[in-house]
């Protein structure tokens, strides 16, 4: 459920290209920073708040992740549900949606 809440978010907000989420949440202190391949996008998030091995809502942010690559690239992409999201050092984390046809 939390999942498709984050997706459903990505979906609403106001936005008119995937790195417009950049400014919506600087102002909070989170930083993001896309990478875009073939088959992927990847996002670096830096600034939210970690509980042990894993982001604090990791399926929120998977879902909205993932909904803002099916709005703005394709709707084929998809952050994969089950899994973690990968921490980078005790201040980043990495979510990946990958291409799925």
């Amino acid at each position: 459920m939390m999942f498709e809440a984050g997706e459903q978010a990505a979906l609403d907000m106001k936005t008119l290209k995937i790195e417009d989420v950049k400014r919506e949440f600087e102002n909070e202190g989170i930083t993001i920073s896309i990478e875009k391949s073939e088959k992927k996008v990847i996002f670096h998030v830096k600034g939210l708040p970690v509980e042990g091995k894993k982001c604090r809502y990791c399926g929120i942010w998977k879902g909205f992740f993932g909904g803002l690559s099916k709005k703005h690239i394709d709707a084929r992409y998809y952050c994969k549900k089950g899994e973690e999201c990968i921490i980078k050092g005790a201040k980043e984390c990495v979510f990946i949606a990958e291409l799925i046809e």
